[in-house]
């Protein structure tokens, strides 16, 4: 064999075995996928508002998933990104019981350390505040709900302007 064929026999080995075992680490890897099935938005003042996304979503990895943190994400009008800062469970109930225009709070809010089976469902809702007004929250191009894994998966829940739901 000429030098140049253990070379590229080498090369060809190391991408089989990158392939390989990225392959097994996203099987079991536990995440999630599902979908938003509900946004409403409240005006706290002139310049800040909350974005509260009702979810549904289904382990399908190997492995039971255990909550981490939540993260509330939108693009606005002009592509412009933002990160909410997550409300908390008693913060969330509040505002329903303060604001009865929300309707009613269907699912409880996800919190952290709460256990997703392998084939598991669950639903939920996470609120955040943005420090935009209201109709620029309510004008986004996309709401990306973010769920980590406590070992460090992520998975994404995203809702674009086209099928927005907003109450």
């Amino acid at each position: 064999m000429k030098p140049w064929q253990f070379v590229l026999v080498g090369i060809l080995g190391a991408g089989i075995l990158a392939w390989a075992t990225l392959g097994i680490s996203l099987w079991k890897s536990a995440r999630l996928e599902g979908s938003v099935t509900q946004v409403r938005t409240l005006a706290m003042d002139e310049r800040s508002s909350v974005a509260i996304v009702d979810f549904e979503a289904e382990n399908p990895s190997s492995i039971e998933m255990m909550i981490g943190d939540r993260a509330l994400h939108i693009v606005n009008q002009q592509g412009i990104p933002y990160q909410g800062r997550t409300l908390g469970v008693v913060d969330i109930k509040g505002l329903f019981e303060y604001f009865p225009a929300l309707g009613s709070m269907d699912n409880e809010p996800l919190v952290k350390r709460v256990r997703v089976s392998s084939g598991g469902k669950v639903a939920g809702m996470v609120a955040a505040r943005f420090e935009i007004p209201k109709h620029e929250l309510d004008l986004r191009r996309e709401i990306t709900l973010q769920i980590n894994d406590i070992d460090g998966g992520v998975s994404a829940l995203r809702l674009e302007s086209s099928a927005l739901q907003t109450r």
